[in-house]
């Protein structure tokens, strides 16, 4: 008798076993292709598998924004993007008006956009000009021609959806200067000088306000 209860105990503890993965990973929904998925139940982005393993964060994206400070410690080249080439990856995260983070073979990399600068975000239209980037490519596909690296670590760059270069949208709309000391294409003053006499974003500020953002950081 003890001896078939003891048999029982242990195919029960057996089951338990095998059976555990599958009790761990049946909530929220099944796992995406970084071993994540949503929390229905609390809410949040959840990680099973992966470098991530056992991590909670408030979204995907934050997830990869915390990635990418490992992923620039990488001295693998094969992580690295070139100048003068151009990608294709999705908006995952908009710093201000005029710095994104692009997710590009599931890596992460922070863009500036080249030959534009939009205001501070303590600066006057500094939300606005980043809420403007956010609506046109924030969780859209991309693609991007990579024309230099700056002194912060970040990939300059024109960037576009489709066909349309967002960089001379920004312009266009109103909600960043051209960025005098690196702009080469010449159409972009016409768009910023068009843009002023329709009096479009920063345009529609004071004059004391339009401070352009190379000057208002020397203050």
């Amino acid at each position: 008798m003890i001896s078939q209860i003891s048999k029982k105990i242990k195919i029960i503890l057996l089951l338990t076993v095998l059976l555990l993965p599958t009790f761990v990973y049946s909530h929220g929904g099944g796992l995406d292709s970084y071993g994540c998925h949503n929390n229905r139940k609390q809410g949040g982005y959840h990680c099973h598998r992966g470098d991530n393993k056992g991590k909670s964060y408030f979204s995907k994206s934050e997830m990869l924004g915390a990635s990418t400070t490992i992923q620039n410690k990488n001295t693998d080249n094969s992580s690295k993007l070139s100048e003068g080439d151009s990608y294709r990856g999705e908006v995952v995260s908009i710093a201000d008006g005029d710095t994104l983070t692009i997710l590009i073979d599931k890596k992460t990399y922070k863009i500036r956009l080249a030959q534009i600068d939009t205001p501070e975000r303590k600066q006057p239209y500094g939300n606005e000009a980043k809420k403007v980037l956010s609506d046109l490519v924030f969780n859209k596909t991309i693609s991007i021609k990579i024309e230099t690296i700056d002194r912060y670590g970040r990939y300059v760059a024109d960037i576009y959806l489709d066909r349309n270069h967002i960089n001379a949208e920004m312009v266009k709309r109103g909600v960043a200067w051209v960025y005098q000391k690196y702009a080469k294409d010449e159409k972009l003053y016409t768009m910023e000088n068009e843009a002023k006499a329709a009096k479009r974003g920063i345009w529609s500020l004071s004059e004391n306000d339009q401070v352009p953002p190379w000057e208002w950081r020397k203050k």
